[in-house]
């Protein structure tokens, strides 16, 4: 009767606590799952009242210190079961939220507790993002464990009840039941803990959310809080980098040291300090905002990025140190001069983390190189009237291998070639060099050689090349104009075996270019017209056989004999 008072009045306990909760909280009552652990609980919890009431009674009336230190023990013992049972009881009453209300932390003094609350923000970020499935699993690991005693339990209970069955004696007897009664506890501890953790898994399960959800929660408490403050750290860096850069430009247009035309060492350290300084202003909005903003997870993450910079920079710097000489003006290559890069001669135009690279006489000839590449270059100064590219776009050329057309495009890729009667070749730009191409567009000259016949040898070195300029001269500036044709010789060059050969060299002007072939034809024309009206013979090649008199050794030949017979293969014309 004593004992269903007692479950009475803490099952009255509970509907009060759970009342008034669910008067807090009218939109979570409490579970009927709950209410009957309540009961599984109680009953438990009053006989280990009971229990521990029954021991202290006990240990006042215990005559010897030993017979008090064995009840002492056993008052301990009931005192942690009890404490067990209630905060069990505790927890189905406060639910999940019970176990989440309060947490302690501790002040570390060393430098790992320093190191440790420093990176807190981080692990509390990621404890708190896998908090409910950690939870979870460590919840039916426990109540795997409780199971696995309450089998242990109910094992022990089994062979104490045989034994008690089989008798034995009062003193015995009086053993079984005390270990039994401790064993029982146990037992009803094992159930009420299961009873506990099986509500506590039902609860996260309900309260478990899915995949999308929690996604789009994080999203969305992301955007809400440290979205807005890394979108204020991003803008409040630009706008640091790009005031100081703006100063910067300012400062530079009325200093001294970067008038135009001059190239100084302090002009150029200024400008790297610039940037570094610009970069730090950046770095430093960053990291206020997130302290103004009281973000200490993304001021963390900043500081232990900055952390890991310096540290990489014990093995990384060199190479930018190097870099940053070269970008001081003080390297192999200067700014300035001319380099050769893929070939092709580069004027460096400005030097720095992404060297410019020009050359005037291509289409597109601007390069953007990384410095890392520039390093192993070497630039010499230019000389005065250098030519960057022997040709232009729409220039008349003739190259090595024959081509004779006009360059349609020329980049730092390739050259098109627009040969006569419409054919497009294509050569890679440093293949085009290489071919040696003789620019006409700027003006050039014909040589062109003919000859002439022996029978004519009185007057070939004195009034033929006169006739043959004169009536070259007409011809060409009646059909080209006479700006076109800059100079006409006719110069006597050789007597060759079959005839008097002549060579005319005519300079032309560069508008003319496109007539390079025919008017090489033009002027034999010319001067086959010219022998033509003069009564000049055109010598052809001539084949003279000798013929040698076969004579027998006895028979002499006449003294009058004719001399070995010699004669043309054709008659002169």
């Amino acid at each position: 009767m004593v004992t269903t008072m007692r479950w009475l009045s803490l099952f009255s306990c509970a509907l009060v606590a759970g009342g008034s909760f669910a008067a807090e909280e009218k939109d979570a009552p409490l579970p009927e799952r709950s209410v009957e652990s309540l009961r599984l609980i109680a009953e438990p919890l009053s006989n280990a009242l009971a229990e521990f009431r029954k021991l202290q009674v006990e240990q006042k009336s215990a005559g010897s210190e030993e017979a008090k230190a064995e009840i002492q023990n056993r008052i301990d013992a009931e005192r942690e079961r009890v404490r067990t049972l209630r905060d069990s009881f505790r927890d189905i009453v406060g639910g999940s939220e019970a176990a989440e209300y309060e947490g302690e932390t501790a002040d570390g003094a060393g430098i790992q507790d320093q190191i440790s609350e420093l990176m807190q923000p981080i692990l509390g970020e990621i404890r708190e993002a896998t908090s409910e499935p950690r939870e979870l699993d460590k919840l039916r690991n426990s109540l795997g464990s409780w199971e696995e005693r309450k089998r242990k339990t109910d094992t022990v209970l089994g062979r104490i009840d045989a034994l008690i069955l089989r008798g034995g004696g009062e003193t015995l007897l009086s053993e079984h039941k005390s270990a039994r009664s401790l064993w029982a506890s146990r037992q009803a501890e094992a159930i009420s803990q299961i009873a506990v953790l099986r509500v506590r898994i039902d609860e996260r399960n309900r309260e478990r959310r899915s995949l999308w959800e929690i996604l789009s929660t994080g999203f969305s408490s992301f955007f809400r809080s440290r979205g807005i403050n890394l979108l204020i750290a991003i803008l409040a860096a630009m706008i640091g980098f790009i005031a100081v850069r703006k100063a910067y430009a300012w400062l530079r247009r009325i200093s001294p040291f970067h008038r135009k035309g001059t190239e100084n060492f302090s002009g150029r350290l200024s400008d790297v300090l610039a940037l570094a300084i610009a970069v730090l202003v950046a770095l430093g909005a960053v990291i206020a905002v997130f302290y103004l903003r009281g973000d200490w997870l993304l001021l963390t993450l900043v500081v232990i990025f900055l952390f890991g910079v310096a540290w990489a920079g014990k093995t990384a710097l060199p190479p930018y140190l190097e870099q940053i000489r070269m970008i001081l003006n003080l390297g192999s290559v200067r700014e300035g001069e001319r380099v050769v890069y893929n070939g092709l001669p580069w004027n460096v135009t400005s030097l720095g983390f992404y060297t410019i690279f020009t050359n005037p006489n291509l289409q597109g000839g601007l390069l953007r190189i990384p410095i890392r590449d520039v390093m192993a270059m070497v630039s010499r100064p230019i000389a005065p009237r250098e030519v960057w590219f022997p040709t232009e776009a729409d220039d008349w050329i003739i190259l090595s291998d024959g081509t004779f057309g006009k360059t349609i495009t020329q980049t730092p890729d390739q050259v098109v070639v627009l040969q006569l009667g419409g054919s497009m070749k294509t050569y890679p730009t440093a293949d085009f060099l290489k071919l040696a191409p003789e620019n006409l567009s700027h003006g050039f000259r014909l040589g062109v050689r003919f000859g002439i016949d022996y029978r004519h040898q009185a007057e070939a070195t004195t009034s033929v090349p006169e006739i043959f300029s004169e009536a070259l001269t007409a011809t060409l500036i009646r059909e080209n104009g006479r700006e076109t044709l800059r100079s006409l010789q006719v110069e006597f060059v050789s007597a060759t075996a079959s005839s008097l050969d002549y060579m005319i060299l005519a300079d032309f002007d560069g508008s003319l270019a496109h007539r390079y072939q025919a008017l090489e034809r033009r002027i034999q024309a010319v001067s086959v017209d010219v022998c033509n009206e003069q009564c000049w013979r055109i010598p052809f090649t001539q084949v003279t056989v000798h013929q040698a008199q076969e004579i027998h050794p006895s028979v002499a030949a006449p003294s009058n004999a004719a001399p070995a017979f010699a004669a043309d293969s054709s008659e002169r014309a």
